[in-house]
């Protein structure tokens, strides 16, 4: 129980279910004061010459009865739930209230234009009252994004305040940063990819398309993310390749310091036995050492985050 309350606002749910009901059924009263006054049977699709598909009128009746309260309550209905944006739920219920009374609207306008008719195959769909109630339905559509506020839910925003309130050590060393190559080097990469693509245009399109995935998977392997917890530290290429999870854990040693791309086999990801080299450029990266023997050297944006990387990798070992 305590799951569905977490998940649903019950005020809003109520008002989803209980507006398209409500509707149906006094779409359902109304229209029954007009039988006797359409033929039977009723109309319920049209082509410029007039009716052309017909049901029962107890048919249309029910029939347009169900589809506002089924569709109604499904659109609204996704305004209850609380792990949507706000901005999506008020969007939902707006639409959904729309939605029903512009069916009711629909179906009212065809059984208005079958009033006094002896056959539905002469008649059309009332223009005045299709008209009228699109812009009535507008107008409530737009009044109810205006006016539903969403309860207030509990953010990931308010879970960091909190977090960071009761345990700020652990707000400290949890942070991403992206570390990549310099401007140039991207520059230079989009120069002789497109230069060489359109170039081998002329010989095959296939050579083309090649050329360019290896410019991009290029790019791609000089943009490594580094996600630092307190439980561990992820390194991506792209920020979608995932080479290597290190736990703080294992860490025997982390150290921080200038390095050179070249001295551990170039740019990008590197694995030669137990050593795994994650390089984006030379200059700034941490070393860590694991008391497995694994050794991971992966680069850092800037000297002052390799040292806070490198203190939450190795604690007192790293200072």
């Amino acid at each position: 129980m305590a799951e569905t309350e977490g998940r649903w606002d019950h005020k809003a749910v109520r008002f989803a279910i209980g507006y398209p009901i409500l509707l149906a059924a006094g779409f359902l009263l109304a229209a029954f004061t007009f039988r006797g006054q359409v033929p039977e049977p009723v109309a319920w699709l049209w082509d410029a010459g007039g009716g052309r598909s017909f049901v029962p009128f107890w048919a249309y009746l029910l029939g347009g009865a169900g589809l506002v309260a089924v569709i109604g309550v499904l659109l609204c209905l996704q305004a209850g739930l609380q792990t949507r944006p706000p901005i999506s739920r008020k969007v939902f219920m707006a639409g959904g209230v729309g939605m029903s009374m512009f069916l009711v609207t629909v179906l009212a306008a065809g059984l208005i234009g079958q009033v006094g008719a002896k056959d539905a195959r002469d008649t059309h769909p009332d223009p005045i009252v299709l008209a009228s109630g699109s812009g009535a339905t507008l107008a409530l559509a737009v009044v109810m994004f205006m006016i539903f506020k969403p309860d207030e839910q509990w953010s990931p925003r308010d879970e960091e305040a909190l977090l960071e309130v009761l345990d700020p050590e652990r707000v400290r060393n949890t942070f991403v940063f992206w570390a990549h190559a310099r401007s140039s080097v991207f520059v230079m990469l989009a120069v002789v990819g497109i230069n060489l693509s359109l170039l081998m245009l002329l010989v095959s399109p296939w050579i083309s398309a090649v050329i360019t995935l290896a410019c991009l998977v290029i790019a791609s392997m000089l943009t490594l993310r580094v996600s630092v917890e307190p439980e561990e530290v992820t390194l991506a290429f792209a920020g979608i390749l995932r080479v290597a999870r290190i736990s703080p854990a294992r860490v025997l040693r982390a150290g921080a310091g200038a390095v050179s791309a070249r001295s551990y086999g170039g740019w990008g990801y590197r694995k030669r036995g137990k050593l795994v080299t994650a390089l984006v450029a030379s200059g700034q990266a941490v070393d860590v050492l694991c008391r497995d023997g694994a050794r991971y050297v992966f680069s850092a944006k800037d000297p002052a985050l390799a040292e806070h990387v490198a203190e939450v990798l190795g604690g007192p070992a790293a200072k």
